[in-house]
């Protein structure tokens, strides 16, 4: 089969080559799926560069998420071939899903949200479980309270924001430039703050006064959780998902004292198979009711797949990117 490989760690556009490999048989509770499309994150800029805690050596082949259909099954699995299924991929063990073929653990497999194309299906795991476990299972957002989405535009920020106005909250967001801005509107930001022209906790006083809000959902650390984190109200909690930034946060224990907020880590890697398969089954509830979407930036051929990852390392996309299958 055709992988895209890096031999070596550095930018996806410099590194990542296509490559063809052998495609072993399926092992025990390995189901092997025709990939029809790849989500990308920046998670997958960083596993090339050699910057991601889970890959810590070459070869090193990107994509975290996939929508594929089964195509083989190894002993014990209960799929079939023609099932078609979204799955978390085997990327720190060198099986990413920028190939023509991913062998995935059947574990990691779950259903397809009824109607929801495979594109979009793709950019559904990630983005809508990252921000399910930290908006709603370790948050507990509750109707009524305001949450500050750091980097609304993101990947995992426009879960959040999506999720913040499923159960009622108040959504502020934050963004680089007014396109991002727009784009957090649309689906549903009540208020945005452009970072660039007014410092985050400043936009937010404008906004909230004195009162501060209640969550603060932070997938970039670095300078975002510095300002942020002076406008948080007293009892909120501070969601910490990421660095995006390059940074995670510099934390200030005495500070999180006085002021009376939690710090809360989210990684919904930490659950259990049965939490992980509940909270899909809302998720997918959630989103054939309309409540939530997959919106998609653009969607690149599979021999662009270098391309795509370059796009979100450079902060230019405003939603998910994906990778078309190179057998669809």
């Amino acid at each position: 089969m055709r992988i895209w490989r890096a031999d070596e760690f550095g930018e996806a556009i410099d590194v990542l080559k296509l490559q063809e490999v052998p495609l072993p048989d399926p092992g025990e509770g390995i189901v092997e799926l025709q990939v029809a499309a790849t989500g990308v994150g920046l998670p997958d800029a960083l596993m090339v560069r050699g910057n991601y805690p889970a890959v810590s050596r070459p070869p090193v082949t990107p994509g975290q998420e996939v929508a594929g259909t089964v195509t083989r099954t190894g002993p014990g699995c209960s799929l079939k071939p023609g099932d078609f299924v979204i799955s978390s991929t085997r990327f720190a063990e060198g099986g990413g899903g920028m190939a023509e073929y991913c062998q995935v653990y059947e574990a990691a497999t779950l259903p397809v949200p009824k109607g929801m194309p495979a594109e979009s299906a793709a950019g559904f795991w990630v983005p809508f479980h990252t921000g399910y476990v930290g908006v709603i299972q370790r948050g507990q957002l509750q109707a009524g309270e305001t949450l500050l989405v750091l980097g609304g535009a993101g990947s995992s920020g426009s879960a959040a924001i999506q999720l913040g106005k499923a159960v009622g909250a108040t959504v502020i967001a934050t963004v680089s430039a007014e396109d991002k801005a727009e784009f957090c509107r649309s689906l549903g930001a009540d208020h945005v703050i452009n970072y660039r022209e007014t410092p985050i906790n400043e936009g937010v006083k404008q906004i909230m006064g004195k009162a501060g809000v209640e969550m603060i959902f932070d997938p970039v650390g670095g300078n975002a959780y510095s300002q942020a984190v002076k406008c948080i109200a007293r009892h909120g909690r501070v969601i910490l998902i990421g660095y995006s930034s390059g940074e995670w946060p510099k934390i200030d224990p005495l500070n999180a004292v006085l002021r009376s907020y939690s710090l809360v880590g989210a990684f919904p890697g930490a659950r259990t198979l049965e939490e992980t398969r509940a909270q899909h089954q809302t998720l997918c509830e959630m989103a054939e009711a309309g409540k939530i979407h997959v919106p998609i930036d653009k969607v690149f051929p599979f021999e662009e797949a270098p391309q795509a990852i370059d796009r979100v390392a450079g902060n230019r996309a405003v939603g998910k990117v994906i990778v078309r299958g190179a057998l669809t």
